[in-house]
């Protein structure tokens, strides 16, 4: 009779006999694992019972049965999900060659915070749904809990939507459940607020009391600093993580065409602290724009006299990369001493890359902003068929124009690409 055919994912009979040493038991099995492909495992124990349980636990991480037989609530399914994403992220980004590749990828380190704090929603134990089984989780009590944390931030309902989908569909795909209860579960409709563009009169403001306020208690280094950083944003419509993250080797201040190339971006991730990671936001941030010269003459303004390549542009006094927290703390405070002259929520770093785009969408068009500010094309040309610039467009008049409408107290005389009398010493970024 013919031997039976096994099912993907199974094993057939254990057989147990004596070791040829005659002091040993050896159990065999016959298996077949989820592709289909046949195999053989053995394990030698002190004794029959000890032999058989040995090649069980060999089964179990063969056809991972032990992971799958373990999870049981949603508390198991998220954790074991989000283990899984982490670990496929950081062997993804870790390799050099990451932002190269084409295709799908993984979510960034600084993306999984999000995920992370949203699993830890789901698996709180006041208010969580963590300790319920699988089979007690409907789309009915999913969409009643989300509701709850809609009322209460739909940012937040958003990030546990997106997790619960990925860890309930991952369920779906390993045969845990038959069906994903979160696809019937209503999306989350978020209030996005609308772009914001400074007027110049604001500008010069933020930049006025960083030059003349004594009440912020920072350094006049400090305050020269975080005005260069303003410059740069607005000169160069950058992400202030972009900003932060970047070295003197990236930029070229000597030439006909002065640039800076945007290869990385400043991240901060829970139980790393801050660091530059060599990619940047997303697959279309790598770019180098060309800068005019108010942002030329801004950096050359605190570049050292012979800087290293590897450098940071904005460093803390030990030489780290420099924490665009202690930036924000700044610019709140700015808001503050402006005795209602600024609105808290018109004046963040956001909404200066916000006006340097506005201003190149009218003097060009909203495709050149985006290829400026490094977003991802739209339209089926653009994607498929339309080979990307590594060099963003020349815009360098308007945000030119731009960058002197800020400054408080414009400089009568034309502006030059001559470099200034540079000072032997470097100055250092600090939050007193």
């Amino acid at each position: 009779m013919a031997r039976p055919k096994l099912a993907p994912g199974s094993f057939g009979d254990i057989s147990v006999k004596k070791a040829s040493s005659g002091r040993q038991w050896q159990a065999r099995v016959r298996y077949r694992d989820a592709l289909g492909e046949y195999g053989t495992t053995s394990a030698v124990a002190p004794t029959k019972t000890a032999a058989e349980d040995k090649v069980k636990e060999k089964l179990d991480k063969l056809l991972g049965t032990t992971v799958v037989a373990a999870i049981t609530t949603v508390s198991d399914l998220c954790s074991a999900w989000y283990n899984q994403v982490e670990a496929e992220s950081e062997a993804f980004w870790s390799r050099p060659d990451a932002a190269e590749r084409l295709g799908e990828t993984p979510p960034r380190p600084q993306s999984l915070v999000h995920t992370k704090r949203a699993v830890g929603y789901v698996c709180a134990p006041d208010g969580g749904i963590g300790h319920l089984r699988l089979d007690e989780v409907t789309t009915l009590l999913l969409e009643q809990w989300l509701d709850g944390h809609k009322r209460i931030a739909r940012s937040r309902a958003e990030e546990i939507r997106i997790a619960l989908r990925g860890a309930f569909r991952s369920a779906v795909r390993l045969g845990i459940l038959p069906t994903d209860p979160m696809a019937g579960v209503s999306p989350v409709r978020r209030h996005d607020p609308r772009p914001v563009a400074l007027e110049a009169e604001e500008l010069r403001t933020i930049r006025r009391i960083l030059r003349d306020e004594r009440s912020l208690k920072i350094t006049r280094t400090t305050a020269t600093n975080l005005d260069v950083l303003l410059v740069l944003l607005l000169g160069a419509a950058l992400r202030v993580g972009e900003a932060a993250a970047l070295r003197w080797g990236d930029l070229v201040l000597d030439s006909d065409s002065p640039s800076v190339s945007v290869t990385g971006t400043q991240v901060e991730v829970t139980g790393k602290g801050t660091y530059r990671q060599d990619v940047p936001k997303t697959d279309f941030s790598n770019r180098t724009i060309l800068l005019p010269p108010a942002v030329v003459e801004a950096l050359r303004s605190i570049q050292p006299e012979r800087p290293k390549s590897s450098d940071w542009v904005f460093p803390t006094r030990n030489g780290t990369c420099w924490n665009t927290g202690n930036a924000g703390k700044i610019l709140k405070a700015t808001v503050a001493t402006s005795n209602g002259a600024l609105k808290p929520h018109r004046v963040t770093f956001h909404k200066l890359r916000s006006t340097a785009a506005t201003a190149i969408a009218e003097a060009h068009s909203d495709h050149v902003a985006s290829q400026v500010l490094g977003h991802k094309p739209k339209g089926v040309t653009q994607s498929h068929y339309v080979a990307r610039r590594e060099v963003a467009p020349d815009v360098r008049e308007v945000l030119q124009t731009l960058v002197e409408s800020s400054d408080p107290a414009p400089k009568k005389e034309p502006r030059h690409l001559v470099a200034p009398a540079r000072r032997t010493s470097r100055r250092h970024l600090r939050v007193v």
